[in-house]
């Protein structure tokens, strides 16, 4: 059983090489802005990647010039868990504050890695491309969300999942800025700019648990 679901979910959902991770970058410069969200996972620890780029023209054609990704902390030779957590209960994670410089960025793809009995180990996106935008502004921060990976089986999407699992990205500013607050420089403006993925029609990406 687990085998036919892990098959039907690669078959229909992903069927590309995961995107290479890059390694998350500090900008320092006067103009830098503060990207702020929140990242963990629902009941169990799972691992996953949501990279983002800052989208910019040269020559006339567009480059991704500046990269980073957003990825839980998890750790455990048998068990993963997230490591000393800023929020605990069904969502346990953190909340990240990232200093960037202005311009315009996306949030394009997810990749996550695993291993299935019978099969092997696997390391996977999606093969439909998303975007999730965002703006960041010289001397303001911007709030982009929650994006939590929770397990599938046992719940309604299991039948087209299977073991996979899927992610919950979503709003939870309430939650999440009263953190940020004291990471940020005082008085600092923050802006919400969290991307409805229910849009894009995807059992992986979703806005609340089923």
């Amino acid at each position: 059983m687990l085998r036919f679901w892990t098959i039907t979910f690669l078959a229909t959902l992903i069927s590309v090489p995961a995107l290479a991770a890059s390694k998350n970058q500090e900008y320092r410069e006067a103009d830098a802005g503060c990207l702020v969200y929140s990242v963990g996972t629902i009941k169990i620890g799972m691992n996953f990647t949501f990279p983002y780029n800052r989208t910019a023209t040269l020559n006339n054609q567009s480059v991704k010039d500046w990269n980073g990704k957003i990825e839980p902390k998890v750790g455990g030779a048998f068990y993963l868990k997230i490591k000393n957590p800023d929020f605990t209960g069904t969502e346990t994670g953190h909340v990240v504050i990232r200093c960037l410089p202005p311009g315009q960025y996306e949030v394009g793809s997810f990749s996550f890695s695993g291993f299935v009995p019978g099969i092997g180990g696997y390391n996977w996106s999606p093969a439909k491309p998303f975007s999730l935008p965002f703006n960041i502004k010289s001397g303001q921060a911007t709030y982009i969300g929650s994006f939590m990976r929770a397990p599938s089986l046992g719940t309604s999407l299991q039948p087209t999942l299977g073991a996979a699992g899927f992610f919950v990205v979503t709003d939870r500013s309430e939650r999440d800025l009263p953190i940020a607050t004291g990471r940020i420089p005082a008085g600092m403006k923050v802006t919400t700019e969290v991307t409805d993925v229910s849009v894009f029609n995807s059992p992986a990406l979703r806005v609340n648990e089923p």
